[in-house]
C-alpha cells in the first residue's frame, strides 16, 4: 500500500478507496487497516490530508554557508579564465621532479589530500608534515622542485616563511588562497585565487574547503593526461610561457 501510493500521489487524489484498493491489488478492508496504522481516522481524512501536502510549497535549501561555494562554481563557468589557471598548475606539476604541499590546520588537512592525490596519479609528490619544522643551514638546490602552499587567507606566518625559503632556493612555487591580494600570492610565482569571504570561529579559520578540492582535482587530473600526452619540459620554460 505504502509504495502504491507514494509511487501514485497525484492518481490517489482522485481516487475512491474502491478505485485505491483495486489498483494495489488489495481489498478495502486492507486498506482502512494501513490507513489506522498509519494515523488516519479514514479514507476522507487521509484524501484531506494527502491534498493539502500536494499544495504545500516546495522548501528550497537555503543555507548561507552554500551560497560561497555557488558563486564560486558560477564565476568559474561565466568567466572561462579558471580553466587557464588550472592549465598553467597542471604544467608546473608536470614539469617538476617533485611536488611538495604545505599547510597549516585545516589548509594542512587539504595539502595532505592533494600530495596523496597526485600520487595517485603516479606524480611523485610529498606533504610538509610538520609546519614548525626549522629550515636546513645549509642552502639546497630545489630548482626541480615545485611547492604548493594552500591557505585560506594567504597570510599564515609559517605558510609565507616556507614559500619565501624555496622559492629563494630555486624552486617553483604556487599559493592556492582565498584572498587575492593576501601576502602570499605576492611571493610566489603562480598563485590561484577564489575569492570568497572567510568565516572564524574566534581564531580558527572555518571558511570552505570546497573551491580547494576543485582545483587540487582538477588540476592533477589535467597534469596526469599532460604527463602521458606531452614531453615534460622544465619549471623554468611553463613560467616563461605563460608570462
Amino acid at each position: 500500500m505504502y509504495k502504491y501510493i507514494v509511487g501514485h500521489l497525484e492518481e490517489v487524489e482522485n481516487m475512491t478507496i474502491r478505485d485505491l484498493a483495486n489498483e494495489a491489488q488489495v481489498s478495502t478492508t486492507t486498506v482502512l487497516r494501513f490507513l489506522k496504522k498509519m494515523n488516519y481516522g479514514g479514507f476522507s481524512e487521509f484524501k484531506f490530508a494527502l491534498k493539502h501536502n500536494q499544495n504545500q510549497p516546495v522548501r528550497t535549501f537555503n543555507d548561507s554557508s552554500v551560497e560561497p561555494i555557488q558563486n564560486f562554481f558560477k564565476t568559474i563557468v561565466q568567466e572561462g579564465t579558471f580553466d587557464k589557471k588550472i592549465n598553467q598548475a597542471a604544467q608546473m606539476i608536470n614539469a617538476a621532479d617533485l611536488v611538495l604541499f604545505f599547510g597549516v590546520g585545516n589548509s594542512g588537512k587539504i595539502a595532505q589530500y592533494g600530495s596523496s592525490l597526485l600520487s595517485s596519479y603516479g606524480i611523485y609528490s610529498l606533504p610538509i608534515a610538520d609546519p614548525f619544522q626549522p629550515e636546513p643551514l645549509a642552502d639546497r638546490d630545489f630548482s626541480k622542485t615545485l611547492l604548493i602552499v594552500v591557505s585560506v587567507s594567504g597570510e599564515t606566518p609559517n605558510s609565507i616563511q616556507q614559500a619565501k625559503y624555496y622559492k629563494q632556493n630555486g624552486a617553483a612555487t604556487i599559493a592556492l588562497t582565498a584572498n587575492s591580494y593576501s601576502s602570499l600570492n605576492q611571493i610566489v610565482d603562480f598563485p590561484i585565487s577564489y575569492d570568497l569571504p572567510q568565516i572564524r570561529n574566534g581564531q580558527i579559520n572555518v571558511t570552505t574547503q570546497v573551491p580547494l578540492v576543485y582545483i587540487l582535482e582538477q588540476s592533477a587530473s589535467n597534469a596526469y593526461h599532460k604527463m602521458i600526452e606531452q614531453p615534460k619540459r622544465g619549471l623554468s620554460e611553463n613560467i616563461a610561457e605563460d608570462e
